[in-house]
């Protein structure tokens, strides 16, 4: 059997509780902490991981070490991918410098991806708010994941910690978005991948769910929708990026001066 990616929605951080966006990088609560825990405690293929991936927020990266500190026992580190970071632009989707990741997270960390710019989302930046180029570091970070797996045994699992919004663009699949639900996984939901072609030779590193992990989830097989349904259900998450791009654009766009008029 091929290499199996498991991807992981972090455990509930402050900002899901209190619904503050504007705090920076946000850390897991109390209860996100347990979650985390017990998320490693269920977990059945601990010692067939052969890479731990984590977007380098925080919330995801101590996730990420409190569910899978058996395998950072072992002997691994938990990489730290910039393109598996959230899709919005506000503080709470905004990361930390290497430097700062390094003070709080060595030595279970492996920040050799980040460059010091990857926290940036302003103009310019390729994790600005826009669909294309979600969409592209999404097909980047697939490309990542296969060489990972084209690297270890058959048997491999490789554990992928990331957020809601963005999980359903790197899988392709959007089962279970609605007008109301901008993501079908819940903290610490779990589901399991494979390549459709392990090999390399499809440029956008396409994957499918493993059977158990549709029976798991109860929700319906993406790669087996009608077109029309497929393309309905991506429209959510399309139309919370657009949200999130016009948004940032309110947030950034030059405000003209006040004139102050004086009433005599």
């Amino acid at each position: 059997m091929a290499p199996v990616i498991d991807v992981v929605r972090h455990a509930e951080s402050t900002h899901n509780t209190t619904g503050n966006v504007y705090e920076r990088d946000p850390n897991l609560t109390s209860r996100g902490e347990s979650q985390a825990f017990r998320l490693g405690r269920s977990y059945a293929f601990m010692g067939y991981v052969s890479h731990l991936v984590s977007s380098p927020m925080r919330r995801a990266v101590r996730t990420a070490i409190i569910a899978f500190e058996d395998v950072l026992l072992a002997g691994k580190r938990v990489i730290l991918l910039p393109d598996l970071q959230e899709t919005g632009a506000r503080p709470s989707d905004m990361g930390q410098p290497p430097d700062a990741l390094e003070v709080a997270f060595r030595p279970q960390i492996d920040s050799s991806l980040l460059d010091r710019h990857w926290c940036y989302k302003g103009q310019g930046s390729k994790y600005t708010p826009d669909v294309a180029l979600v969409e592209e570091r999404a097909r980047e970070a697939r490309v990542f994941l296969r060489e990972l797996a084209q690297s270890g045994p058959d048997n491999a699992h490789i554990v992928v910690v990331s957020h809601g919004g963005f999980l359903h663009f790197l899988t392709e699949d959007y089962s279970g978005l609605s007008e109301q639900y901008f993501t079908a996984y819940g903290n610490t939901t779990m589901r399991s991948f494979r390549f459709v072609d392990l090999n390399g030779n499809d440029p956008d590193a396409k994957m499918v769910e493993t059977n158990e992990s549709c029976q798991k989830s109860g929700l319906p097989r993406f790669t087996d929708m009608g077109d029309d349904e497929k393309e309905r259900l991506k429209s959510y998450a399309v139309a919370r990026v657009e949200w999130q791009k016009t948004d940032f654009e309110n947030m950034t766009r030059p405000r003209r001066p006040e004139v102050l008029t004086h009433v005599f």
